[in-house]
C-alpha cells in the first residue's frame, strides 16, 4: 500500500488495516460515487475474504476521520466519496449517473445560506439536481 493513502488515515488516528486503506485507496483515487456494495465488490477483488459488514464498518471509520462523505440523493442508496469541498451533485433520472458541478458552486451555495441565516453553522451541505445527463439527453432527442 502506497504511504500517500495510508498517511491520511494515520494523520487523523484511524487504524490502519488493510482493508480500510483498500477502500480508502479506491475513493481516494476516484472522483465517483461508491454504494458499500460496490466498494466490497471492488476491494474484495484484492481481499477475497473481505465481508460486507467490514465495508460498513471501515466507511464509519473513515467518515468519522472526515475523509470520506455518505450522501443519500433521492430516495437511491446511500453513496461515499472521498471528502472534498461542498459540490451540488448532479443526477441523471435515466442512467443514474452521479457527476458534480465544480466546488466553487458548492462555496457559492454555501456562502449564501450563511448569509440568510442568523445563528447557524454549516457542517455539511448536501445539494443534488435531477434530471438528463447529456449522454441520455442526446439519445433522447436523437
Amino acid at each position: 500500500m502506497e504511504r500517500r493513502f495510508t498517511e491520511p488515515l494515520r494523520e487523523r488516528g484511524v487504524r490502519i488495516t488493510p482493508q480500510r486503506a483498500f477502500i480508502w485507496q479506491t475513493l481516494a483515487s476516484s472522483d465517483g460515487h461508491f454504494t458499500a456494495e460496490e466498494l466490497w465488490e471492488r476491494v474484495r477483488e484484492i481481499l477475497p475474504g473481505l465481508e460486507i459488514s467490514t465495508v460498513y464498518r471501515s466507511l464509519e471509520a473513515l467518515a468519522g476521520a472526515g475523509l470520506v462523505v455518505e450522501s443519500r440523493v433521492g430516495e437511491g442508496p446511500r453513496v461515499f466519496e472521498a471528502r472534498s469541498a461542498p459540490h451540488p451533485h448532479l443526477v441523471c433520472e435515466e442512467c443514474g449517473n452521479i457527476s458534480h458541478l465544480d466546488s466553487a458552486a458548492g462555496g457559492r451555495i454555501l456562502e449564501a445560506l450563511e448569509a440568510e441565516t442568523e445563528g447557524f453553522r454549516t457542517r455539511e451541505l448536501h445539494v443534488f439536481a435531477t434530471g438528463l445527463c447529456a449522454e441520455c439527453l442526446a439519445s433522447s432527442e436523437g
